[in-house]
């Protein structure tokens, strides 16, 4: 079985976006309903939020979570538009041996994926997309600004835990 050197270097930075993208939306997710005052580390050793983890979000597929935090917060269009665009094109490529043979080719925005241009144009995108959600949840926007965790502050334990 020959498959070809383009396929899986594309393919393969494809699923490696696909599933970055899908991590931001999971710790968009976690975010609303754990806060950020704990870091995820810190979070893990709890059952409560293994359990959302294991139960939760290992369950919903990118665009179920891309609905979830739709309802929570407002993202705008083009985001909308390229991770959905990128669904398409993950699921194009990552449930078949041979995706240049598909009916509907693996493309971004009308271009080959497995073209110099066509993968260009996804790399590019993709930065924007990983540009939205670092500047928009990881630097704090208006409606969790006051939620940022003081990552200079030493860790404070309960009293008698």
């Amino acid at each position: 079985l020959a498959i070809s050197i383009p396929l899986i270097i594309f393919g393969s930075a494809v699923i490696l976006k696909y599933v970055l993208m899908d991590e931001f939306l999971s710790a968009v997710i976690c975010w609303h309903y754990f806060g950020k005052r704990r870091s995820f580390p810190q979070l893990w050793k709890t059952k409560r939020f293994r359990s959302f983890n294991h139960f939760v979000l290992e369950r919903l597929y990118l665009l179920q979570k891309l609905d979830l935090v739709r309802s929570i917060h407002g993202i705008p269009r083009p985001v909308v538009a390229d991770l959905s665009a990128l669904n398409d094109l993950r699921n194009g490529i990552a449930h078949s041996f041979f995706p240049q043979n598909r009916r509907r080719k693996p493309e971004w925005k009308r271009q080959s994926i497995f073209t110099e241009a066509g993968f260009e144009r996804f790399l590019e995108d993709m930065g924007k997309l990983s540009d939205f959600f670092v500047e928009r949840f990881w630097r704090g926007s208006p409606e969790d600004i006051d939620d940022r965790p003081d990552v200079t502050a030493p860790e404070r334990r309960p009293a008698g835990a």
